[in-house]
């Protein structure tokens, strides 16, 4: 049976190098967010991002009605053309010179979605191993931050968190000096897990006790 070319110089590869196997598929192998908060509804984004075995890469960030994502610059890629909304998506397709590029961009969001900051990021997925995003997130000087998404570790104005994945948004309520503190998301979850529970339980026992009578 004759062979075809590609099949010839699979078995020619294979003679001298091993068996053929297919090319890997992109990977994020790491990524740094710094995150600067302005105000409550404005927000600079600095992503560095690294990726493996990608020739061009497309990038996502979420803007609502209203808000407004002004691309600064890029370094280490290359645009293959302008950002375009996709949905309540903004596109942007860079082709990288390296593993490792950087973009930079500024958000004004609605108040709707005050103390949210969303990443541009990559449609390249983590290896799932390694713990190599960083979330460096900074808030005016004297504010108090609580119930951040995700969970960050302070020191003065600035938080960071070390996650396995790119998040799609940074959520960091903070207050200024005089101003009521922030809501506690996390708190308020796990107080409603609570009662939830009390009350499935306070049911639960009434129900017995009917059936007995």
């Amino acid at each position: 049976m004759a062979l075809s070319r590609g099949a010839l110089g699979c078995l020619l590869v294979a003679f001298s190098l091993g068996p053929c196997t297919a090319a890997a598929a992109p990977v994020l192998r790491a990524a740094e967010a710094r995150v600067e908060f302005q105000s409550a509804t404005s927000c600079t984004v600095e992503l560095a991002l690294t990726v493996d075995g990608a020739a061009e890469v497309e990038h996502r960030v979420e803007v609502v009605d209203g808000a407004r994502v002004e691309l600064i610059e890029i370094r280490g890629a290359t645009a293959t053309g302008d950002p375009r909304m996709i949905g309540r998506t903004r596109a942007l397709v860079l082709r990288p010179g390296g593993a490792t590029y950087m973009l930079r961009y500024a958000v004004e969001q609605p108040s709707s979605r005050a103390s949210r900051c969303p990443l541009w990021i990559p449609s390249v997925p983590a290896d799932g191993l390694s713990q190599a995003v960083r979330i460096r997130v900074r808030i005016p000087a004297g504010a108090t931050a609580a119930g951040t998404m995700p969970g960050l570790a302070w020191s003065g104005g600035e938080g960071s968190a070390t996650l396995g994945h790119l998040p799609a948004f940074v959520r960091v309520p903070y207050a200024m000096p005089g101003d009521p503190e922030p809501l506690d998301i996390a708190f308020v979850m796990d107080l409603v897990a609570i009662v939830t529970l009390v009350v499935a339980s306070a049911a639960w026992a009434r129900r017995g006790q009917a059936r007995k009578a």
